[in-house]
């Protein structure tokens, strides 16, 4: 009867246990798609000026309005706390930003908006190498649903660089979102590892070094801020905006959850761009990039159960 009355306990013990995790698991999980739909917002904002405005006052408008809105959220919520280790990874974290930004804009000049940011959106295989040899734990269902995203996004991105020669798919463009990618997943480790204390502080800390440099190249560059009014100037501050939330989200996930499953997830966001630029700029969406936009799909239902 004790036995039975243990067991009992036990296996309710169990449920409320798994019904917990699943409700974290859920919670982490919305906050990474919805990271991913930001994320892909701002490199649209950003992108879809290529060559009419400088990059380096498309990168100081987006930094400085991202770095105002983690001000104020961090203001409202009572969550901006700077600690001194956090700080000084956020600005190594932003230094590899800047980088990473700086080249995708410079791919983004060269290539089309959509295989632009599927390149770079190979950034997650840093993090998601780094969860690996970190040892943190990923399910079954979950490591299948991995594999199908990025066997969509190889789907989505692969055929294009096969773009006859004078395209305007360049392997220049290509290197360049290549070398975006390494510069955002290094980024992406370095601000996770210092976002423990203040995920706004964090963030605050990481813009600057992206706002200074920009700064610079814009005092010293002739002509840098021309073509930067009305609404240019209001969607790229706009782009900043979605910048921000989209990185709070992504970390508030990747501090709930498994950092290597939430950078998968975050990397949705080329199918985002794509289907603007479908939308906004008529870029239309190959078959290999509808054929992906179901599997990356089909990915995501497998991690989110």
């Amino acid at each position: 009867m004790i036995r039975s009355a243990v067991q009992r306990v036990s296996r309710r013990q169990g449920e409320v246990e798994r019904a917990v995790h699943g409700k974290v698991t859920t919670v982490y999980v919305i906050l990474a798609l919805s990271s991913a739909i930001l994320l892909g917002l701002w490199k649209f904002g950003i992108g879809q000026f290529r060559g009419r405005i400088s990059t380096y006052s498309v990168v100081l408008v987006s930094a400085s309005s991202a770095a105002v809105v983690y001000l104020l959220l961090g203001f409202t919520t009572s969550g901006l706390a700077f600690d001194r280790w956090d700080a000084y990874r956020g600005l190594i974290g932003g230094a590899f930003n800047v980088a990473g930004t700086i080249l995708v804009l410079k791919a983004f000049e060269r290539g089309k908006l959509g295989v632009v940011t599927g390149v770079a959106s190979a950034s997650t295989l840093v993090p998601l190498t780094y969860s690996v040899l970190a040892g943190e734990p990923v399910s079954r269902l979950a490591a299948c649903g991995i594999v199908v995203i990025l066997a969509g996004l190889l789907t989505f991105y692969v055929p294009n660089m096969k773009a006859a020669a004078g395209a305007s798919n360049s392997k220049a463009a290509i290197v360049m979102a290549a070398a975006a990618a390494l510069s955002w997943g290094v980024a992406i480790v370095v601000i996770d590892i210092g976002s423990r204390v203040s995920v706004t502080g964090t963030m605050f800390i990481s813009q600057l070094p992206q706002i200074a440099f920009t700064l610079i190249m814009v005092v010293v560059v002739t002509d840098s801020l021309r073509g930067l009014t009305g609404l240019p100037l209001a969607a790229i501050a706009g782009a900043g905006l979605a910048l921000a939330l989209g990185n709070v989200a992504f970390f508030t996930a990747a501090n709930e959850g498994n950092i290597g499953v939430v950078s998968v997830i975050g990397s949705l966001s080329p199918i985002v761009v794509a289907l603007l630029a479908l939308a906004i700029l008529g870029e239309q969406m190959v078959r290999s990039e509808r054929l992906a936009l179901l599997i990356v799909l089909a990915g995501t239902c497998l991690v989110v159960s």
